[in-house]
């Protein structure tokens, strides 16, 4: 193209090519190619007017890991020299460390140094004329991933159990999560890679296990950051003692029974359910699995239901239970003590009844010692006769009968009590010849013994109901044996524990023997109640030398109870059973023995 001169300034104009060949320092020229007025000069061909340079995108990461990044900037109007910055939220501007301009629409700039605390930047580039464009908010550090989860445990759970936990990292972009290599999870559990979280069921194992893995967090342009964790998986404890019951009891007795489970950890606590409770007076101890106390007073058969948690910690296994209360054996008893001899000679006095208690007794299952108080022995050759033995059951005593006076080589005896204290009270003598002290009964129990009239009448031995009778002169008549006392226990009515008569001297009447029924007094002989248990004291025998008196009844136990319950176990002792409807009776005659409930 041929170089043309204005006509107004006389500068050339063409495109570049048309440029002067052999042009002068100073020599301008306006060229119409790039749209600008030149100036030749040692360094070539320069634009005489300065344009502003124009950032229209950037290109290029910066990496914190790396702590360096190269950008492409495209734009307008570049020129040689122009450099290339960038301005944080702190308003700090910040050179490359390097910049290249490829072209009038192109840099390249290395920066290093950023740091995420002053994004987003704006990105500037200066041409040497100070004229500069800008691109607000251009540049982003791309950080590192920063995990949020602590490194360690995420939880110890029971094996077979489903869990979900999550091991989160956060970025400035989308994180992903991948297994390091050579780590593994727990059979059974997965990682999800976009969320973190791990979930699924842990498997069944018979002992604890820790699990222990790493986890890659990564943003995908930074390093991937590995953290390491764990999840505890803990074996299950197993109960050791059967569910269902754990024995029948008697109430009111103290009870110990143990529940037992088994864990790796062998630190098992034991805890009511909701819900349930013990009977009354009972308790759990929470670390030893004792059930303990004193069950309380039922009046029938009560079965307790419960249901106890077994815990290790992490695992809690229930299990049912039961304990029963049965009530003890509730039954009428009566018993007496043996009768006490009568007394012989001139002034026989009839011999105490025995002792009698009756009522009603509960007594727990158990072996209960048993003893059946003798008879008395009638006197003979004047002497006095011998005390009842002690009936003995159940904590409970039935004092023997006292036995009557007699005359011995012409010194009479009055009837007294054994040496532990009579039922009954012998019948008294002459008062020439008795002793000082006076004859007693047991209170609640017998009576005391009538006394002589005159020189040679004797009283009447004491009753369970009643005191024996004082003899009399007119009719000359020794006294009647106080009354027994009536009851049905074995199905027939009944008296039990009357008192022996007194005597009177040769060929008067004798007193009869009380209701129970006690031996009459007699002329020769006193009347004896051995035939008929429990029934009472001798009669007095008269007549100095050969009379005797009689002898008294052994003591009797006679237990009744409903027969729906069991029959007793018996050892030693003499018994029969009358026949009463509903119940089942026993009466002990005899003996020293066992029973058991």
């Amino acid at each position: 193209m041929a170089i043309r001169k204005s006509s107004s300034s006389g500068i050339p104009f063409g495109n570049t090519a048309g440029r002067p060949a052999n042009p002068n320092s100073g020599q301008p020229y306006f060229n119409g190619e790039e749209k600008r007025l030149e100036l030749y000069t040692s360094s070539g061909w320069q634009n005489i007017v300065s344009e502003t340079p124009g950032v229209v995108s950037v290109s290029g990461s910066y990496l914190e890991s790396v702590g360096s990044a190269t950008l492409e900037i495209t734009g307008t109007n570049f020129t040689t020299g122009a450099i290339a910055s960038v301005i944080g939220t702190n308003g700090v501007e910040i050179n490359a460390s390097s910049t290249t301009v490829n072209s009038i629409v192109s840099v390249s700039a290395l920066f290093t140094g950023l740091t995420s605390a002053n994004e987003p930047y704006d990105v500037k580039v200066t041409n040497t004329s100070n004229l500069f464009g800008l691109l607000p908010d251009a540049l982003y550090v791309n950080n590192i991933v920063v995990w949020q989860t602590a490194a360690g445990s995420l939880g110890t759970f029971a094996d077979n159990v489903a869990i979900s936990v999550s091991a989160t990292a956060t970025d400035d972009s989308t994180v992903t999560y991948s297994l390091a290599s050579g780590s593994t999870l727990p059979s059974g559990v997965t990682l999800n890679s976009s969320t973190g979280v791990i979930s699924g069921t842990l498997p069944d194992i018979s002992s604890n296990v820790t699990y222990t893995f790493t986890i890659n967090a990564s943003d995908g342009a930074n390093p991937a950051v590995p953290r390491t964790f764990s999840i505890t998986s803990n074996a299950a404890p197993s109960w050791v003692t059967s569910a269902g019951t754990l024995g029948t009891f008697v109430e009111q007795t103290s009870i110990s029974v143990s529940v037992q489970a088994t864990d790796a950890s062998d630190n098992m606590t034991y805890l009511l359910a909701s819900g349930s409770s013990l009977p009354s007076g009972v308790t759990l101890n929470s670390s030893t699995g004792v059930i303990s106390g004193t069950l309380p007073d039922v009046a029938t058969s009560t079965t307790y239901t419960f249901t106890i948690n077994a815990s290790d910690g992490v695992t809690t296994l229930s299990r049912q239970f039961s304990l029963t209360s049965e009530p003890g054996l509730t039954f009428e008893y009566l018993m007496t003590g043996g009768g006490g001899g009568g007394g012989a000679g001139y002034q026989g006095g009839g011999g105490g009844a025995g002792g009698l208690l009756y009522g009603s007794l509960g007594k727990t299952a158990g072996v209960y010692n048993i003893t059946i108080g003798s008879a008395g022995t009638g006197a003979t050759n004047g002497s006095e006769g011998t005390s009842g033995g002690n009936t003995s059951a159940f904590n409970l005593i039935a004092y023997g009968g006292g036995k009557g006076a007699g005359e011995m080589q012409g010194m009479g005896l009055s009837g007294q009590v054994n040496a532990e204290g009579g039922g009954s009270a012998g019948g008294r003598g002459h008062p020439t010849y008795q002793l000082a002290s006076a004859t007693t009964a047991v209170s609640g129990q017998g009576n005391i013994g009538g006394t002589y009239t005159n020189c040679c009448v004797m009283g009447g031995g004491g009753g369970a109901g009643s005191a024996g009778e004082n003899a009399t002169v007119v009719p000359e008549k020794g006294g009647n044996g106080g009354s027994g006392i009536s009851s049905s226990i074995t199905g027939t009515s009944q008296f039990y524990s009357g008192g022996g008569g007194g005597a009177s001297r040769s060929g008067g009447a004798g007193g009869t023997g009380g209701s129970g029924v006690g031996g009459n007094g007699g002329a020769n002989s006193g009347g004896s109640s051995a035939s008929s248990y429990g029934s009472g004291g001798g009669g007095g025998g008269s007549s100095s030398g050969s009379s005797s008196g009689g002898n008294g009844s052994s003591g009797v136990l006679i237990i009744a109870y409903p027969s729906s319950n069991p029959a007793l176990t018996i050892s030693g002792l003499t018994y029969d059973q009358p026949t009463r409807s509903g119940y089942r009776v026993y009466r002990f005659t005899g003996g020293t023995g066992t029973i058991t409930i």
